[in-house]
């Protein structure tokens, strides 16, 4: 038995993710920003054998506090992770800051796991064998440069989908950096674009106005199809030529130009570890 932790698992891929692992008779833990849809969520997932359990964290990745909180639940557990599944991800209509003053998509979307990933690296370093760190970016990191300048789009104009490229860009940047880091530590982070799903995430990406349910359901396809190529990545075989890469569906793919930019990844790391440290 494995365990694998995973944000925003109360709902989409990552709560498909989360029943398809569990049915396999893995432990997965499941870190989540509402108690009660946790619980909702915790309650579908397949009883383990032998009494052992499955658990909940409440964990705000839009909070730094709340991303430090969670992640000493998950420590105080006590289980080696096979894999941490960085999913979780918002997109709000507008303009919004959390309240540790960053645009929100960037927070939760990046800030947030950029923390948990590196407080939870004892727990991945603690597994027998190689770990993982999969990260769900998306194709649609391809697109202008990270801007360092202005991350939380105070001078420039917003947009939810140019914010969107951008925390999406970051998730690949952050996976080049971070495999770097653990490089010998038999860890494998990698960026995951998974498919284009029906998912709230894209009913925000299309509009979520009257009738972008219907189209969603037709443009996407079901998250459960999505779970087998996120649980494979969690519990599957090791690859350590996978570390850091880029992968579509499963498959190693290229990413954007910007995102293979190794001055960007170093740069936005050593950006990130300054904002993190509040």
């Amino acid at each position: 038995m494995e365990t694998v932790a995973i944000t925003g698992a109360n709902r989409g891929i990552g709560l498909a993710a989360a029943e398809l692992l569990a049915s396999q008779g893995h432990r997965v833990v499941m870190i989540c920003r509402d108690r009660e849809r946790g619980r909702a969520a915790l309650a579908r997932l397949a009883p383990l054998p032998d009494g052992d359990e499955h658990h909940l964290v409440e964990a705000d990745l839009a909070s730094l506090a709340s991303v430090r909180e969670g992640a000493g639940q998950t420590l105080a557990l006590g289980h080696p992770l096979a894999a941490l599944v960085n999913n979780a991800a918002v997109l709000p209509k507008r303009h919004r800051v959390s309240r540790d003053g960053f645009e929100l998509q960037l927070a939760v979307t990046h800030l947030g796991h950029f923390l948990l990933t590196n407080l939870l690296l004892p727990l991945l370093g603690a597994y027998e064998g190689s770990s993982r760190v999969v990260t769900i970016s998306s194709a649609a990191h391809d697109g202008p440069a990270f801007d360092l300048s202005d991350p939380s789009f105070e001078r420039r104009r917003y947009g939810k989908l140019v914010a969107y490229q951008q925390s999406k860009l970051a998730n690949v940047l952050f996976t080049g950096a971070l495999a770097r880091r653990t490089s010998g530590d038999g860890i494998e982070p990698v960026a995951l674009h998974p498919g284009v799903y029906d998912t709230q995430l894209l009913r925000d990406y299309m509009g979520g106005g009257w009738g972008t349910g219907t189209v969603a359901r037709v443009l996407g396809n079901n998250p459960e199809k999505a779970a087998p190529i996120v649980a494979e990545l969690a519990v599957g075989r090791r690859d350590e030529a996978l570390a850091g890469a880029y992968l579509e569906q499963g498959k190693v793919s290229e990413p954007s130009v910007h995102a293979r930019d190794r001055a960007a990844q170093e740069a936005l790391w050593k950006w990130s570890e300054v904002a993190v440290r509040g």
